[in-house]
């Protein structure tokens, strides 16, 4: 497998709102860094092949979507084992001022499965930030007969935050889908046309 890196320095000048919002009501942060910089992404998985996904970030840097092109399973005659799980893993690397930390509010990860009876599909999403331990863990089942659109949504407990102390931390998010048995042919994708899996993932701050 190989790792895709996309580096961007993008500075980031916003000012905190005046209000405080409750950290269970957030939808947007609450305070911000006053300069960020998104020292890299790295994708890597055989669901993102190098050159098969895109990854933009928003002018807010709250907002991270990322596109897949080859994150498709598939079973059934003529299908091998690489074809019956895929996964991805997004490492997020940021740099940011001294006194804060930030977590993952929530993510969408789209797509389309198609899945006959008998046969289940199951798509699961793990976070965890390096250096602390335990896992946000979240999966949705998609047992046939079920043709059509899925949505797995996340939403990361708010009090798992990255490590306070310093101006980086490193988030990882793990996504994979799977069918089985793998007799019967299957598939998971975003859609039939595209065949894109999409991931969004908000991300808010607070100071330490």
């Amino acid at each position: 497998m190989k790792a895709v890196s996309l580096l961007a320095l993008l500075p980031f000048v916003a000012a905190a709102p005046s209000e405080a919002i409750p950290a269970r009501a957030l939808t947007v942060p609450s305070a911000v860094p006053s300069k960020v910089k998104v020292l890299g992404v790295s994708l890597l998985g055989s669901g993102c092949p190098a050159g098969s996904a895109d990854v933009q970030i928003d002018a807010t840097k709250t907002l991270l979507e990322v596109t897949f092109s080859e994150y498709i399973i598939q079973t059934g005659p003529g299908t091998k084992a690489a074809d019956w799980r895929k996964n991805c893993k997004l490492t997020l690397n940021l740099e940011f001022d001294e006194g804060f930390q930030f977590s993952t509010l929530a993510t969408d990860m789209s797509g389309f499965a198609q899945i006959p009876s008998g046969a289940r599909g199951l798509c699961t999403n793990t976070f965890d930030f390096t250096g602390i331990q335990g896992q946000s863990y979240y999966s949705l089942s998609l047992p046939g007969a079920r043709e059509g659109p899925f949505t797995l949504k996340a939403n990361p407990d708010i009090v798992s935050w990255s490590p306070c102390g310093g101006t980086a931390a490193i988030m990882n998010m793990n996504t994979q889908c799977n069918i089985s048995p793998t007799q019967q042919q299957a598939l998971i994708a975003v859609d039939r046309i595209s065949g894109k899996i999409t991931v969004n993932v908000s991300l808010d701050w607070r100071k330490c």
